[in-house]
């Protein structure tokens, strides 16, 4: 069979094909770079607005910690008031004034603790007195049994300092009376102080001893009898009788041992 013959007047479509292909591919392409671009906006607006969330998110938690160094100023704040309230009642039940300054507060705590120490020293200082007063008290005991000891002690009558010239007599001058010692001691005459200036005993004795040549009068003077010793004077004087004086230390008894042989 014969093969049909192609008829030259078809209209070939490849031509229109291939710009309607380009053209498609073209669109595609602008559809797909119109998409990218889309994309590619909105990647830019989110990589911004998560730039602006961060930023914001910073900004928060710089305000977050403003917020807590206030509040903690506030909380110091209210510690300090409620520090202060309690200090000025304090002052107040000292009897201080609240509103007193700081300086004058330390002022009167160093003068508090200057009289603290004083007080102090003053309480040791009367330990020490009180101490002191005892060991005292017995030293003052010991002299005194040692003073009554001495004063009851006997007293030694010694003529060595008299010299060989003279020829004593002993007259003893106590606080009441005066008494006239006599030979070895062994007799005495006793003559009340009241009597002393009127008395012809003692008289009697004055003129017995200024009429020896050598004799002299000793005044044994215990130590309250001053008194006596100066109205018995008195009368030495009158009859112009030599007279010495010799202070006795106590009221210890006379010893006249050492007078025995110095005495008529």
């Amino acid at each position: 069979m014969a093969r049909r013959r192609r008829n030259d007047s078809e209209v070939s479509l490849f031509p229109f094909l291939s710009v309607l292909a380009c053209v498609i591919g073209t669109l595609i392409l602008l559809l797909s770079a119109v998409a990218v671009g889309g994309i590619g906006e909105r990647s830019l607006d989110q990589v911004r607005l998560s730039e602006r969330i961060e930023a914001a998110e910073i900004f928060i938690a710089g305000g977050r910690a403003v917020l807590e160094d206030f509040d903690a100023q506030i909380r110091l704040a209210q510690t300090i008031a409620e520090e202060d309230e309690e200090l000025g009642r304090e002052l107040a039940g000292l009897g201080l004034n609240p509103d007193i300054s700081l300086d004058d507060l330390t002022e009167l705590v160093s003068l508090e603790e200057e009289s603290a120490d004083l007080a102090e020293q003053s309480r040791r200082l009367k330990v020490q007195s009180r101490k002191l007063a005892k060991a005292s008290s017995r030293t003052d005991d010991q002299l005194k049994e040692i003073d009554a000891v001495r004063l009851r002690a006997p007293i030694l009558i010694d003529p060595s300092g008299i010299g060989p010239n003279y020829q004593p007599y002993l007259v003893e001058c106590t606080a009441d009376y005066l008494e006239l010692h006599r030979t070895k001691g062994d007799f005495s005459f006793r003559i009340p102080t009241e009597e002393v200036a009127r008395s012809p005993e003692f008289k009697k004795f004055l003129r017995r001893v200024r009429a020896i040549s050598r004799g002299l009068v000793i005044f044994l003077i215990r130590p309250e009898g001053v008194g006596t010793f100066k109205a018995a004077e008195q009368v030495a004087l009158q009859f112009k009788v030599r007279n010495a004086k010799l202070p006795l230390p106590g009221q210890g008894k006379l010893d006249f041992r050492l007078m025995q042989g110095a005495r008529p």
